[in-house]
């Protein structure tokens, strides 16, 4: 088990040290240059050197780079160029946001999904059976943007159910303050006891966690699916049903259980996929997380933020990956050999 564990953790940080290097490299080769977008449009040549020369630009690639290194060791991210602040505090401000959201969001396609391909698997070959394929297809094939606006047109435009954008309604500020606890509204409010500003806050989550759900949701459901059909054509399983165990036992305590395994990890790569799908959603939901904050960065060339955004994200997927391969190996001891 030790190591098996210190391979992963190995390659865990193998794979981080390249993505340190590819987003170094990468930001050297986006046109524009950071001084000038820092210094701003009317700077002097003077400023926009003395710019250069106090984020180090002015120095060699391999000095910029070691510096670069340095300060993630440190806990110093850069400071963005259109907030003007340390890019490591401004991620801690965002990223809760979207965690949030993405939470949601991973909580509703797992409680859906799961059940719908243990459905799709029961009734293998019947109606039910094509029904949650169509839909998991079609939920993971749709485009996340065009999902986003078609909820918008449709709940918000036509039928005036739920709010098209936003945390909650503005409005409610007159009359039922928010008092900031944690900066998440929705949060905030439930600790407060706000509930009008909670109802209103549920409401406006309900659009983009459906737009964020979608593609997880199907790929939940096909691969459960695809697990609970491997395992009920097992011996065991056919002498369980002559054991004349009821069929909902059956499926729950002998064919699902050794189903989640695969299904663990596909939920963490899920979540990973689910917070970097929710940069369009954000932009079209005006939803002000990680995803805002990164389509901002891209709009006014900050590199520093760029950098901080695809390094955060990375990490988020190699600790997801590697909490993956733990718990798998402490369940399955077949995958630690």
């Amino acid at each position: 088990m030790a190591r098996y564990l210190l391979s992963r953790v190995l390659q865990a940080l193998g794979v981080i040290v390249g993505v340190v290097v590819l987003t170094f490299v990468i930001a050297r080769l986006v046109p524009g240059d950071p001084a000038v977008a820092y210094a701003g449009p009317k700077a002097t040549p003077e400023e926009i050197e003395a710019t250069r020369v106090r984020f180090g630009l002015d120095e060699p690639a391999w000095r910029q780079f070691a510096d670069y290194v340095g300060g993630i060791l440190r806990g110093d991210w850069g400071t963005s160029l259109h907030t003007r602040s340390p890019v490591l505090d401004d991620l801690v401000r965002v990223v809760p946001t979207t965690l949030v959201l993405v939470a949601v969001a991973l909580l509703v396609a797992v409680a859906v999904g799961i059940p719908l391909g243990v459905l799709a698997a029961r009734s293998r070959g019947r109606f039910g059976d094509l029904l949650a394929k169509v839909f998991a297809i079609l939920a993971v094939s749709m485009p996340v943007f065009w999902l986003a606006i078609l909820l918008q047109v449709v709940f918000f435009s036509e039928l005036g159910l739920l709010p098209a954008a936003g945390q909650y309604d503005q409005a409610l500020d007159s009359t039922s303050p928010l008092s900031t606890v944690v900066g998440i509204p929705i949060i905030d409010a439930a600790l407060t006891g706000n509930w009008p500003v909670f109802g209103s806050a549920a409401q406006h989550m309900v659009l983009p966690v459906i737009a964020i759900a979608a593609f997880p949701l199907g790929a939940c459901a096909m691969v459960t699916r695809g697990a609970m059909l491997e395992n009920l054509g097992e011996e065991h399983i056919r002498m369980v049903r002559a054991l004349g165990f009821r069929e909902r036992s059956v499926l729950g305590r002998f064919a699902l259980k050794p189903s989640l395994s695969p299904i663990l990890a596909l939920v963490a790569l899920l979540f990973a996929y689910s917070l970097t799908n929710s940069f369009i959603v954000e932009s079209i939901f005006n939803w002000p997380g990680l995803g805002s904050y990164a389509i901002d960065s891209i709009q006014s060339l900050d590199v520093p933020a760029i950098l901080g955004v695809t390094l955060f994200v990375a990490l988020v997927y190699v600790l997801l990956n590697l909490a993956v391969d733990v718990v798998q190996a402490v369940i399955d001891p077949r995958v630690r050999s």
